[in-house]
C-alpha cells in the first residue's frame, strides 16, 4: 500500500553508523541527552503500570535507550527496527548498560509479525513524524494490534515549538546551508509536524478504526528547553526555571493511552 513509506532524503544506515565507543554517543556524553532521557523514564513510570512480568516493545527503536533504560524493571524488552545499524547501537547500549533480557529484531513496523496481544506495553518515540498521517495511522493500528487486550500505548514526536527543532530547521534550510554546513548537530529532512492535538486525533481515529477502546489518556512535554549544546553546569541552573514556565517548548511531546479490547 506504501511504496515509499520512509523519508527518502533520510538514511537511517547513515544515522546510526556509529563505529566509536559508547561513551561518545549522543545518548551517553551529553547531559542534555540524559536528563531527556530521564524525563521520558519518568514520565513512563508515573504512568504506566510496569512490573517484572511486564514484557516491552520499542517499534522504531533506533539506539533503544528509551527501553533500555528501563529493562531492570521488567521481565524483557523487544527492540525492532528495520536498520542494521540502529541495532548495532542497541546492542553497543545494552552491552553499556549491561542488560541482558532484550531482543533484537529487524522488522518492519507496518507489518509486524508478532502474534496478537503479546505484549504489556508497546511505545515509540521519533518515529511517527516521518510519516503522514495516513501512514502513520496504519503504524499504530499494528500497534494497537501486538500490544495485549488492556495493556498500554505510548508515541512520542518532536515538538516543533522547541528550540532543538528551530535549529534543526534553520541548520536544514537550503538558503543557509552554505553558511550553516560547518555546524554540528541534527537536521530536519521532511519530518511531518504533530501536534498534540494531532497525535491524540492520530491515536483515536487509529484506535477507532481497529474496534479498540481508549479507556485512559496522559500527555507530556519533556526534554530541556534549552539548546542540546547547552554546556551540564549551565544547564543544572537555569534549566528547572525554564522547564517550569515554558514546558511547551520541551523537545518532546508525549502521548500514553491504556487500550481495551472487547
Amino acid at each position: 500500500m506504501f511504496k515509499d513509506k520512509k523519508i527518502k532524503d533520510f538514511d537511517w544506515e547513515k544515522e546510526f553508523n556509529r563505529n566509536y565507543s559508547v561513551e561518545s554517543f549522543q545518548e551517553v556524553r551529553y547531559y542534555w541527552w540524559k536528563d531527556c532521557y530521564n524525563q521520558i523514564g519518568k514520565f513512563v513510570l508515573q504512568n504506566i503500570p510496569l512490573n517484572n512480568n511486564s514484557e516491552i516493545l520499542e517499534c522504531g527503536c533506533g539506539s533503544g535507550n528509551s527501553s533500555l533504560r528501563l529493562a531492570s524493571l521488567v521481565k524483557k524488552i523487544t527492540l525492532l527496527d528495520s536498520s542494521d545499524n540502529a541495532l548495532k547501537c542497541a546492542k553497543k547500549l545494552a552491552d553499556y548498560y549491561r542488560v541482558k533480557n532484550a531482543e533484537f529484531i529487524k522488522g518492519d513496523v507496518f507489518h509486524m509479525f508478532f502474534e496478537n496481544n503479546r505484549f504489556d506495553f508497546c511505545w515509540n518515540i521519533g518515529l511517527i513524524e516521518h510519516y503522514n498521517f495516513e501512514q502513520a495511522k496504519e503504524i499504530v493500528k499494528e500497534m494497537l494490534r501486538v500490544t495485549k487486550s488492556t495493556g498500554w500505548m505510548l508515541l512520542g514526536v518532536p515538538n516543533f515549538k522547541s528550540l532543538a527543532i528551530i535549529k534543526a530547521k534553520l541548520l536544514s534550510h537550503g538558503l543557509l546551508r552554505p553558511l550553516t554546513f560547518w555546524i554540528k548537530g541534527y537536521r530536519l529532512g521532511e519530518e511531518k509536524k504533530y501536534n498534540l492535538d494531532s497525535l491524540k486525533r492520530l491515536i483515536r481515529i487509529a484506535s477507532e478504526e481497529s474496534g479498540v477502546k481508549i479507556e485512559q489518556t496522559s500527555f507530556d512535554y519533556v526534554g530541556s528547553v534549552l539548546p542540546v549544546e547547552t554546556p551540564a553546569f549551565i544547564f543544572k541552573k537555569i534549566d528547572k526555571f525554564f522547564s517550569r514556565f515554558f514546558s511547551r517548548f520541551s523537545f518532546l511531546i508525549l502521548v500514553a493511552v491504556k487500550i481495551n479490547k472487547p
